[in-house]
């Protein structure tokens, strides 16, 4: 599965307006899009259930990155001249094509020393964005209940699957891979958060504590490995770190209603975006130099975000207000 030839058969039958169409399918599965994705749902539609998808991106990035790390192999068109270079590729040059000779034989020895003697760390197994896009599709089916979400991924997973093939950057097995990476991501995403229902927050009993404990503890653990392990991402982990302190603040002040004019939907969103903007840009200024600059930043990032639109939005009265019933 890490053979090139399904890459340049997919190459071969191609043409300008696919290749502009899936080039387009790549640019909607980065970072940008996830994270405008999230303001949108989290604070112009519902914030609980939002924050539980942005738990299984983490997650899926995590994960991802980890198995990245530690498997390091290399990407079709770093290894084969015959592939056609996308606008990521950094290609690697070897004397000879470096995919796999056999359906179940990884790339060659020689592709993969070559690539891990790389400076950039970009490594394709598994596919980052066909976990995230799995990860994104699944979660919002299971915790918005949408059927539409889960017929979705049916369409969008292969899609991003097969572009990322078609341009390259992945082999077969690194779309697999991907798949089962966002699966995993899923289900272990309901497993941690499924226990945040309405009645939990602003609770301060038995049962808050009991939801906030399984997640805690990943938090805590990541949080003391991550500066030591270099298989895991600070930027993931810190955001799930965030994410926590974000549920620990919900838990104690309570959970906002979703409600609000359209005009207030949008002002928390831009509030979002904004606060998202400015603590990056600092954290950026600041730098990353180290494993733990880069895992405290991306906590502050992720706190900002989403407690810190909660507080601020509320401070300005962009949440309606709930009435006695609800």
């Amino acid at each position: 599965m890490f053979q090139v030839e399904p890459v340049l058969w997919l190459q071969s039958i191609g043409s300008p307006p696919l290749t502009w169409l899936l080039t387009a399918v790549t640019l909607l599965g980065y970072t940008p899009v996830y994270v405008s994705a999230m303001l949108v749902l989290a604070f112009a539609l519902r914030l609980r259930p939002s924050l539980a998808i942005v738990g299984g991106l983490l997650l899926a990035g995590i994960l991802t990155e980890a198995v990245k790390n530690a498997v390091e192999y290399p990407r079709p068109d770093e290894v084969d001249g015959r592939v056609k270079e996308s606008y990521a590729a950094h290609p690697v040059r070897l004397a000879h094509p470096g995919g796999a000779k056999a359906f179940w034989a990884p790339p060659t020895a020689e592709a993969i020393a070559a690539v891990r003697l790389r400076a950039t760390g970009d490594y394709g197994f598994p596919s980052g964005h066909v976990a995230a896009a799995a990860a994104f599709l699944l979660t919002t089916a299971f915790f918005f209940r949408s059927r539409r979400a889960l017929a979705s991924s049916a369409l969008w997973v292969p899609l991003m699957a097969l572009s990322r093939m078609y341009l390259g950057r992945h082999f077969l097995a690194d779309v697999l891979g991907g798949l089962l990476v966002g699966v995993a991501a899923s289900g272990l995403a309901v497993l941690l958060f499924r226990a945040f229902d309405e009645s939990v927050f602003g609770r301060h009993d038995r049962r808050a504590r009991q939801a906030m404990l399984p997640v805690s503890v990943l938090a805590l653990a990541l949080l003391v490995v991550t500066p030591y392990q270099p298989l895991l991402p600070p930027a993931y982990v810190g955001g799930l770190v965030g994410l926590v302190i974000s549920y620990a603040f919900l838990l104690v002040t309570g959970l906002p209603p979703d409600g609000g004019t359209a005009r207030q939907r949008l002002q928390r969103v831009a509030i979002g975006a904004g606060l998202f903007a400015v603590t990056e840009g600092l954290v950026h200024l600041a730098g990353r130099g180290s494993r733990i600059t880069s895992l405290g930043g991306t906590v502050i990032v992720a706190v900002a975000a989403l407690a810190g639109t909660v507080a601020l939005s509320r401070r300005l009265g962009l949440y309606a207000v709930r009435t006695a019933g609800e």
